[in-house]
């Protein structure tokens, strides 16, 4: 399992109760799979190997956010590490697709998915992918704030991309 190095960080929420971020593991499973549906309906079922594989693979990075003394599983970050990009002269970059921020609609407006993409850029910080890009329906105002007030910008509206590069 690779390891993800986070900062032994916890915040408040708007509720007042205590958020944490940590790397997600298969045990948090039932959990996701809530987060999930709430996302994508109730029609949809997270696959238990998928998920375990993501949570262990290199290629992704699986952040999970818990509230108060219980550790309830409040939302999720799941990033694609992409090392493919090519460029002309045939190096490669890489880079970061953050696949899936999602926060339980009870939990909402509350500072968690701020928490969790604040925690997603330090990895990415650490890691030094040359940008993270994250797709998002241009109407969905409440996410595109969440994202400009971490330093994501536009990049395209027809495809509703928002993209932050490092240096």
């Amino acid at each position: 399992m690779p390891v993800l190095e986070l900062p032994a960080e916890t915040t408040v929420a708007a509720s007042g109760d205590t958020v944490t971020v940590r790397a997600a593991s298969a045990a948090d499973y039932d959990a996701a799979n809530i987060l999930f549906k709430a996302q994508l309906g109730d029609g949809f079922t997270l696959d238990y190997e998928l998920w375990q594989a993501i949570c262990t693979a290199d290629s992704h990075h699986v952040l999970v956010a818990t509230v108060g003394d219980s550790n309830e599983i409040a939302g999720l970050a799941v990033v694609i590490v992409s090392d493919r990009i090519r460029l002309a002269h045939g190096t490669r970059r890489r880079r970061f697709h953050l696949d899936h921020l999602i926060v339980l609609p009870t939990f909402r407006r509350h500072g968690i998915g701020n928490r969790l993409l604040k925690e997603v850029i330090a990895v990415a910080e650490a890691q030094k992918p040359s940008y993270i890009i994250v797709n998002c329906e241009f109407t969905n105002v409440a996410a595109r704030k969440t994202y400009e007030s971490a330093g994501l910008y536009l990049v395209r509206q027809a495809s509703d991309r928002f993209e932050i590069a490092f240096s």
